[in-house]
């Protein structure tokens, strides 16, 4: 399995975690804040598009949602009033799967070695190495998205993976 192999079965894995966990779930129920503390699913949602504009400008695509609201806001959305459009960032996040898998396709494994990125926490890294890191780092939160669909009430959204028959 090369590097880029690796990168799109994560990020396939991502979107789909995605899709199912968001299925269902409305802008009311985003709303709803987990006890004690944590942030609510509209704060995940939008810091997970947030994050996935870097990764999409990884694969030299457009942002999935370029909103100046997303930009390094870590207070939690406490109510309608400041919350994000969470129709929007759902079918944005979810229609920007082609663009990004179509953009990671077309790299090459020598893209994947480039230097000169940095990474979140201020340290030197390739593309490749960011890319790994922004897809653990989704599906962190997308798998937050799934707590949050059983916090208003919601079934899980992901069962377990049925048997290879022989």
């Amino acid at each position: 399995m090369t590097g880029k192999d690796a990168l799109k079965q994560q990020y396939g894995f991502f979107y789909l975690t995605l899709k199912l966990n968001l299925d269902g779930f409305g802008a009311e129920q985003s709303l709803e804040q987990p006890n004690p503390g944590g942030n609510c699913a509209n704060w995940i949602l939008a810091h997970t598009v947030s994050v996935h504009n870097a990764a999409m400008g990884l694969v030299n695509q457009e942002p999935v949602w370029d909103h100046e609201a997303l930009l390094g806001r870590t207070e939690p959305v406490a109510g309608p009033g400041d919350a994000y459009d969470w129709d929007t960032m759902v079918s944005k996040l979810i229609d920007s799967e082609a663009r990004f898998m179509a953009g990671l396709d077309a790299l090459e494994e020598s893209d994947l070695d480039e230097d000169g990125f940095t990474d979140p926490f201020g340290n030197a890294t390739t593309r490749g190495e960011l890319l790994n890191l922004l897809a653990v780092h989704q599906n962190y939160h997308t798998g937050q998205l799934g707590l949050s669909r059983r916090l208003v009430g919601l079934p899980g959204a992901i069962g377990n993976p049925s048997s290879a028959s022989s």
